[in-house]
């Protein structure tokens, strides 16, 4: 069975360094990992800023324009690729889970808007004037993981958490149009953790209606009048992008998805797949194969 590349801090670093933390200038960077230019995850938590360059990044199905003062942050677990320009410049860092949650008590990396869910919408377009700002950022960012003065790692993570503040107060979530000041956002984001942990095994609103202590009816309606969707239609979207994932890169039958995602009338997949898709899981696979051929 094929398997989708997973790329941890080790595939990046020199022996010896320290395996929670990587940063790079972005050019150098792609130079010397080609492997990052085909479909791959990451185990870690990403960021990226491009400060000049043009091209396309594609996330879970889904593209991206690519240019100068673009932001990507990408959570574990998304699969991603590019096509880029070759005066693409800019800068890079992955680091672990532990590297930021493990310094602070009250907020993890979770709390940020990007980082809450795999499907959260994954690129900041700064203006103009904020370029320049978060490039002195990013640049003190690498030139700290280059040196190796005292509190090196206290010192990156407080610059971290600053690009993540600064971010999370421009960052939209523009693919969803949500209205997050509405007075039921919090229990939205809370639905869409909930799904991120149970799509697998729980398909029905009125299950995670019952996780929320609420009535199915009453957490259909805060969907609806916040993001503008069902509960159903959540759940369902959480599911599809996996199981695109797992026909494409992991080269699964139908049946065997339809297995790991809690399916067991293979005929009833088929049918909600092709009606969120617009075609069988089968004639996606192969046309996802031959474009990559």
């Amino acid at each position: 069975m094929k398997q989708l590349p997973i790329y941890g801090i080790n595939a990046f670093l020199e022996p010896g360094m320290v395996h929670s933390f990587y940063a790079n200038e972005l050019k150098t960077h792609l130079e010397s990992h080609q492997f990052v230019n085909t479909p791959h995850k990451h185990s870690t938590f990403i960021a990226i800023l491009f400060t000049s360059g043009s091209g396309l990044h594609n996330i879970d199905f889904n593209t991206y324009e690519v240019r100068a003062g673009s932001v990507f942050l990408l959570t574990p677990g998304q699969v991603h690729s590019w096509e880029l320009s070759e005066d693409v410049e800019g800068y890079v860092f992955f680091h672990t889970q532990a590297f930021y949650n493990d310094v602070y008590l009250t907020r993890k990396l979770d709390h940020f808007p990007f980082f809450y869910l795999q499907t959260n919408y994954p690129v900041i377009y700064l203006e103009a004037q904020e370029v320049l700002h978060f490039e002195t950022l990013f640049k003190a960012i690498f030139e700290e993981h280059q040196g190796n003065l005292p509190y090196k790692y206290d010192k990156l993570v407080s610059l971290i958490d600053i690009v993540y503040i600064q971010l999370a107060r421009l960052y939209k979530e523009e693919s969803l149009k949500v209205n997050n000041q509405h007075g039921h956002y919090v229990r939205v984001k809370q639905l869409e953790k909930l799904i991120d942990t149970h799509y697998k095994t729980k398909k029905l609103p009125n299950e995670y209606a019952d996780l929320m202590h609420m009535t199915t009816r009453h957490l259909n309606r805060i969907c609806q009048e916040t993001l503008h969707q069902t509960t159903g239609d959540l759940i369902l979207k959480r599911v599809m992008i996996e199981a695109q994932r797992m026909l494409i890169y992991n080269d699964l039958t139908v049946s065997a998805v339809a297995d790991q995602l809690g399916y067991d009338d293979y005929s009833y997949f088929i049918r909600l797949f092709k009606k969120y898709l617009g075609e069988s899981p089968k004639k996606f696979q192969q046309r996802m194969n031959q474009l990559s051929s």
